[in-house]
């Protein structure tokens, strides 16, 4: 197996893990100390990716995450990612809407001694928070 193979059964194996919840120890196991995610203009540490992860699950406590396309190079991993979760509590400050929400992005994962040491992250957030009645579109 060579790198880029490893390293795209790493991403894969990491999110799968992450999207279980059934691992506490996911976050630290697949990601660097040290690990940077680019989203929006700002940088988010592993425990501020956590914290980002666990308020989603309270308030999209059915969110199911799949990984649609996955293509790797070298240190670097591409991902499409598709997500369906029920609105049932509070998110960013909207109370719960009861609907089903569906998100998608793209990420691209740096991976370096056998972790995820940084990520870029593009998806459609105001689309997301527009079908959670957070942003009006008009």
């Amino acid at each position: 197996m060579n790198d880029a193979d490893a390293n795209r059964r790493l991403v894969k194996e990491a999110w799968a893990a992450i999207a279980a919840r059934d691992d506490p120890t996911a976050i630290e196991r697949y990601f660097a100390n040290d690990y940077v995610r680019h989203s929006f203009g700002a940088d988010y540490t592993r425990d501020e990716l956590r914290a980002i992860l666990d308020s989603l699950g309270q308030a999209f406590p059915d969110l199911e995450t799949t990984n649609v396309d996955i293509v790797a190079e070298g240190d670097r991993v591409a991902y499409r990612w598709e997500a369906t979760g029920t609105h049932t509590g509070s998110y960013m400050g909207a109370p719960p809407t009861q609907k089903r929400i569906k998100a998608g992005g793209i990420n691209i994962a740096r991976v370096e001694a056998g972790r995820i040491a940084e990520e870029w992250s593009s998806w459609d957030k105001v689309s997301f928070l527009h079908a959670l009645g957070i942003i009006p579109l008009r």
